[in-house]
């Protein structure tokens, strides 16, 4: 497995992934702050790949003194790559005081992590 940068070519992909995760949202909105997030934090936009697939990412930003991750994503089967992600991201930022993270399901994600 690699880690490597989102590509800004892979935002509709991305918008797509989390848009059938999160059936109902706007996939324009979606799409626009997935780009937001790659142009202006592409250290901490992280994507998982195995022989050419996606196998998740990671989107996070930072503020003065906090990093907020925003969106934690794996393919089914795959999730024990949280972990990855996360550490790579935390081995790229500054020292930070605050530590945010935006679940959608805390009962889900504990499940997965198992």
């Amino acid at each position: 497995m690699r880690i490597r940068r989102l590509k800004l070519s892979e935002v509709d992909l991305i918008a797509k992934l989390m848009v059938d995760k999160y059936p109902g949202e706007d996939i324009d909105a979606v799409r626009e702050h997935v780009e937001w997030h790659l142009k202006g934090f592409p250290e901490f936009c992280l994507a998982a790949e195995e022989k050419g697939r996606l196998l998740g990412f990671i989107i996070c930003h930072l503020h003065e003194n906090s990093l907020e991750i925003e969106e934690l994503y794996a393919v089914k089967g795959k999730e024990w790559i949280f972990k990855s992600l996360i550490n790579e991201v935390l081995s790229r930022i500054p020292k930070v005081d605050t530590i945010t993270v935006w679940i959608d399901n805390f009962r889900e994600l504990i499940e997965r992590l198992r």
